[in-house]
């Protein structure tokens, strides 16, 4: 009997090794390696409240950028022959303190993966009661992607970028 189960202990171990168990955070970051880097030409943070909604958004025409009703928002003209806008908004937030930068943009077929930070006042900050909405705008060059995938860490109690 034990000469049968061992020889049976020893396949499946075996199979477990060989078939592995990869997760799809692996995955993820396997496929960041194959992106390629977006220069950001220019960056903009601020806040507006016509961003009352939070989000990822691919600004490639200024009739798109027009839209939103936001003068200054990249603060510099846009040649949207040249350069396309990567925008990301907190939404409406209920006190200061709140701010996101974009720090890396990075390109893989038709997707773009913006990376950055969120801040979240710290719990114990004094921070004024008034509703703000964040956002940072990047110019980067013209691209063909046409998604956009949010790699965007949030952090609590960090000073703004400065």
């Amino acid at each position: 009997m034990l000469n049968r189960i061992v020889p049976l202990i020893l396949m499946v171990s075996v199979l477990f090794v060989l078939v592995g168990c990869e997760s799809p955070q692996q995955i993820e970051y396997q496929t960041m390696d194959l992106a390629e880097p977006v220069p950001v030409l220019h960056t903009v943070i601020g806040g507006h409240p016509a961003l009352t909604d939070p989000g990822l958004r691919l600004i490639a025409s200024q009739a798109e950028l027009d839209a939103l009703g936001i003068d200054g928002l990249v603060g510099r003209d846009v040649n949207f022959y040249n350069e396309s806008v990567v925008l990301a908004a907190l939404g409406e937030m209920p006190t200061a303190g709140y701010w996101i930068q974009i720090t890396l943009v990075q390109q893989e077929g038709d997707l773009l993966y913006v990376y950055g930070q969120a801040n979240r006042p710290s719990a114990d900050a004094m921070t004024g009661q008034v509703l703000t909405y964040p956002y940072c705008a990047v110019v980067v060059p013209k691209t063909t992607a046409s998604q956009l995938r949010d790699a965007i860490d949030s952090v609590e109690g960090q000073d703004p970028p400065g």
